[in-house]
């Protein structure tokens, strides 16, 4: 008796409809310059090493910023399995004075991008307290030097997720 009661309450979850998929609206672009990476060497989670943000810059359609040069990437890597964890941080100041604070991370893909996960900490005095609730996502692209086998900087696209039917991050945050 209680196997049929089983089968007719699972019977919804297989029919119910795939809800709406949520959107992403574009933040902007981030150019980061790196200096010379301290490697810190194997460890309990894989080959760390250091990458010092010695500078850049952010475009986007909402605002503007320079990459502070401090911060870095503290980037874990795996030797048998060829890939790289990226585990950053940086601090933005945008053109009106705002200090905002970004955090990265996120696997390296088969092709070589980085996926990043992106939290923002902003103050809520400059009119970016929006930021510190938007859910951010990522893809950086290396930029290696040229003629070599070295990474010089990065370029990360930036984009927040957006609730199913809204337009964008404006309309949202106001």
């Amino acid at each position: 008796m209680k196997l049929p009661s089983l089968l007719l309450s699972i019977i919804p979850l297989s029919l119910a409809q795939t809800p709406p998929s949520p959107g992403l609206s574009y933040i902007g672009r981030t150019h980061i310059s790196l200096g010379t990476p301290f490697p810190v060497g194997p460890g309990p989670f894989g080959n760390r090493s250091i990458l010092p943000i010695t500078g850049g810059n952010f475009t986007g359609p909402i605002f503007n910023a320079t990459v502070r040069a401090f911060g870095g990437d503290w980037a874990l890597g795996d030797p048998a399995q060829g890939n790289l964890y990226l585990d950053a941080r940086h601090q933005l100041l945008t053109e009106d004075g705002a200090d905002i604070f970004v955090e990265a991370n996120g696997p390296q893909q088969a092709d070589g991008v980085i996926h990043c996960r992106v939290r923002w900490e902003a103050g809520t005095d400059k009119g970016y307290a929006w930021l510190n609730g938007v859910v951010g996502v990522g893809i950086l692209t290396p930029r290696f030097e040229e003629g070599g086998d070295g990474v010089e900087g990065i370029v990360v696209e930036l984009w927040g997720l957006v609730t199913p039917g809204e337009k964008g991050l404006r309309e949202h945050w106001g």
